[in-house]
């Protein structure tokens, strides 16, 4: 869309608001405005508009956007303001969608992996999203008996997972990086399953290729290494 033939879509009233984002009504029914407050540990809490919320909205808008160009259906409509996109409205399904191509993180302990192994085929798997259970495992009896979603939805998220993520491999490797895993949240949009929420370095997890370093927020959130600087880092390179 051209920055000519832009819409306004102004948040109105808050529908939801999380521990990084909130979501606005807007004056179209279909329509919702997200707005990221997700921030670096040394920000100012009483900012207008945090650093790193401007640098989340901008990598999830680039990807979005990316992604819409290899026909991979997704809620993103435009950005609105440093730390906001317009977005379609979407009956979100409580599950995420982990992809890992390369072990790292909490499948290394499980399993007994080394971090850094490529793995042979893409591994699947799937969470319910129930933050006082702590976003536990299930399996797809689990989301049936559940009542998560339905066999069909299930089928058509893991193929646009899988779609996806191939996708966004080829995009990190032109950028000399590795996709090691990906987490991917989907809802409904009348009939259709699409790609919600948004896709930032806090939701996946990327190796350099020629170093071999791991970005991984968990780390930094335990105060291993310089976020903000890795951060900064790899928004210059996703976006380029």
């Amino acid at each position: 869309m051209s920055k000519s033939s832009k819409k306004t879509f102004r948040p109105k009233r808050l529908i939801f608001e999380g521990r990084s984002k909130k979501i606005f009504e807007t004056d179209e029914e279909d329509v919702v405005v997200l707005e990221s407050k997700a921030r670096f540990p040394d920000e100012d809490k009483n900012a207008d508009v945090f650093s790193k919320a401007k640098l989340n909205t901008e990598i999830t808008s680039h990807i979005f956007s990316y992604l819409h160009s290899y026909r991979i259906p997704n809620h993103f409509i435009q950005t609105v303001g440093d730390n906001k996109f317009a977005a379609k409205r979407l009956d979100m399904i409580p599950l995420g969608i982990v992809i890992r191509n390369i072990a790292a993180g909490s499948i290394c302990q499980r399993y007994g992996l080394s971090e850094g192994r490529e793995l042979d085929f893409p591994i699947i798997e799937m969470y319910y999203k129930n933050g006082q259970l702590g976003n536990p495992m299930v399996s797809e009896s689990h989301v049936f008996a559940l009542g998560l979603a339905t066999p069909d939805e299930v089928r058509a998220a893991v193929r646009l997972g899988t779609k996806t993520n191939a996708v966004l491999r080829s995009f990190a490797e032109r950028r000399k990086l590795l996709l090691a895993d990906i987490w991917m949240e989907f809802g409904r949009a009348g009939d259709e399953i699409i790609l919600g929420n948004d896709i930032t370095p806090d939701s996946c997890r990327l190796i350099d290729s020629e170093s071999k370093e791991l970005f991984d927020s968990s780390r930094y959130r335990l105060g291993v290494g310089d976020y903000r600087e890795e951060y900064e880092r790899l928004h210059s390179r996703l976006i380029s």
